[in-house]
């Protein structure tokens, strides 16, 4: 059966975060595109992601004019990092005094599926399966995919993935033309969706029983974390054993066991692929790159990479000027690898600060001096919060 044939400008295969973000910028520029995810709305609607907007990316989006309609109120971040019990309270102010926004990655998604679907100003297709990218460089993109409808063939001037590590978008790129640059770290995450909101700060914390945080995911849920084993999975951490540790972690007898909606582990890396782009097709977020998420900077960084790319966009598309969207490239990689060496030092801070098995005691000392300079030291704080805050 031959395909059924459209066209538009911009083709964008994947429906998270940076996919609906980019669809906004480019409608509300005029710009004609297609967002294909492969999973239904409401599973969209639902799934959990880590993230929480940070200033730069609230000044984001007032340039793009989506602030107020997109975007929760101001709100001071802070973070309690909790050492061997004790609390230290970081109020991380970024240097020109600008708020961040309390606007979960899922909040945020769930308020672009509304400005997009439910206002019918975009066009998100849910459901789609088999994508295929053509992109030899002969003449326009094209998509190819099915759904429910059947078969369909998606002409298109450029193709945007943004469809995460596994995607196909990545993949449709030749061998040999990406490098990838990685790090694996050597342990990994317990990561717990509780129905449970975090009550006062965001907490990461060391022990000598290693690595433990709650960061919100919503309003009445939190995630926990736990440092553990590489070879750990889910069934080694029956929900017991896992309020038992993070009381011992946290050190606060008085958290109560509540419900887990889920558990999976986590390994700690961080991959970077480059160039972000080849011919017709672009990559932005996980797609192109992963942080470890201790320096809390997946979302952020995939929102800056949406955020040059669809200024590029427009201008390929409306002025016929594809400059920007030839060096889209060289213009995020330079930021990424400031993020990448924050989150770096930040998990290797973490770590090392707790469990001595793990690197041994020398480095479990420097690492509690390094935390102890950013307690006691404005400059220290300043610097931390910038980049906590993405205006550095």
């Amino acid at each position: 059966m031959n395909p059924s044939r459209e066209d538009t400008r911009v083709a964008i295969v994947g429906g998270g975060v940076s996919g609906l973000a980019l669809a906004t910028f480019l409608h509300l520029s005029g710009v004609a595109c297609v967002v294909l995810e492969r999973r239904e709305r409401a599973y969209v609607e639902m799934r959990q992601r880590a993230g929480v907007v940070e200033a730069r990316g609230v000044r984001m989006f007032e340039r793009w004019g989506l602030a107020e309609r997109l975007l929760g109120g101001p709100v001071a971040q802070s973070i309690d990092y909790r050492i061997d019990g004790a609390s230290h309270i970081l109020e991380m102010a970024a240097e020109d005094g600008s708020p961040g926004r309390f606007c979960t990655q899922q909040m945020l998604v769930n308020n672009l599926l509304r400005e997009l679907v439910d206002a019918r100003a975009g066009d998100v297709r849910f459901g789609v399966a088999d994508v295929v990218i053509r992109n030899d460089g002969e003449g326009r993109a094209q998509v190819l995919y099915t759904d429910a409808g059947g078969a369909h063939a998606l002409d298109c001037d450029y193709v945007v993935g943004c469809d995460g590590n596994r995607g196909v978008s990545r993949a449709a790129i030749p061998h040999g033309v990406l490098a990838k640059t990685s790090h694996e770290f050597g342990y990994a995450w317990l990561a717990a969706l509780v129905e449970a909101p975090v009550a006062g700060h965001p907490v990461m914390g060391v022990s000598d029983r290693g690595f433990v945080a709650q960061l919100p995911r919503g309003l009445q849920r939190s995630r926990y974390y736990l440092q553990c084993a590489l070879s750990d999975t889910a069934q080694d951490w029956p929900d017991q054993r896992l309020w038992d540790e993070i009381r011992l972690r946290m050190g606060d007898a008085a958290i109560a066991n509540v419900v887990v909606h889920d558990k999976e582990v986590i390994p700690l890396r961080s991959v970077v692929h480059a160039p972000m782009q080849h011919r017709r097709l672009f990559l932005a977020g996980d797609a192109a790159h992963l942080v470890p998420p201790t320096g809390a900077k997946g979302m952020n960084l995939a929102l800056y990479d949406v955020d040059v790319l669809g200024q590029a966009l427009v201008a390929a598309v409306r002025e016929g000027d594809t400059r920007a969207l030839d060096a889209y490239s060289e213009t995020v990689l330079p930021r990424i690898w400031r993020y990448q060496e924050f989150s770096a030092w930040m998990t290797e801070t973490m770590h090392d600060a707790g469990d001595p098995a793990q690197r041994g005691a020398f480095r479990r000392m420097t690492a509690r001096a390094r935390l102890a300079a950013l307690f006691d030291s404005p400059a220290a704080r300043r610097l931390h919060g910038e980049f906590q805050r993405g205006t550095a």
